[in-house]
């Protein structure tokens, strides 16, 4: 009789079981990453915003940066956000002319469709007062997609270390 009685029970669990949704349907399977696709946005970012450093085209320039963007260089405190940014650059840039500017990337980590981190060099030709001076430097920066779908600078940790290009 044990038995049985087990038996209505064994039916109802696997009854239950078959009926329970897969796994697959009760969590979306995660979008797959545009490797690719994320690497041409992050190598189109870096050409505007040396067009715009060139021309002193601040509003330009601050379009490129998140509203919560830190930035964070060497000699300089933080700086934190677009009007942080604006605050600080606009009144530089009103004195010091960006002459040219070079962004290599060396390493792009895409980490999904909105987010990549990378690092590299750059150089910076800038004349202040009528003095010119060219400075070489190292970058990490993490670039998102924003919701309206456009690239922008999060994160940047930049620093000029030397008035000498580098050997490589």
């Amino acid at each position: 009789m044990p038995t049985r009685s087990a038996f209505p029970g064994v039916i109802l669990a696997i009854a239950l079981a078959a009926c329970a949704p897969k796994a697959a349907e009760q969590a979306a399977a995660p979008m797959a990453v545009d490797t690719a696709a994320v690497q041409a946005a992050v190598a189109g970012f870096w050409p505007r915003w040396i067009a715009a450093a060139v021309a002193g085209d601040t509003a330009t320039m601050a379009g490129l940066l998140a509203d919560s963007v830190r930035i964070d260089s060497k000699g300089l405190p933080p700086v934190l956000g677009r009007v942080g940014w604006m605050t600080i650059f606009e009144t530089m840039l009103k004195t010091m002319k960006v002459e040219s500017e070079t962004i290599t990337p060396e390493q792009t980590s895409v980490v999904d469709n909105d987010l990549a981190y990378q690092t590299g060099d750059f150089m910076e030709t800038t004349t202040t007062a009528g003095k010119t001076q060219t400075e070489y430097g190292r970058y990490a920066a993490a670039i998102r997609k924003g919701s309206d779908g456009q690239w922008r600078l999060n994160y940047i940790m930049a620093f000029a270390d030397s008035t000498v290009p580098v050997k490589k």
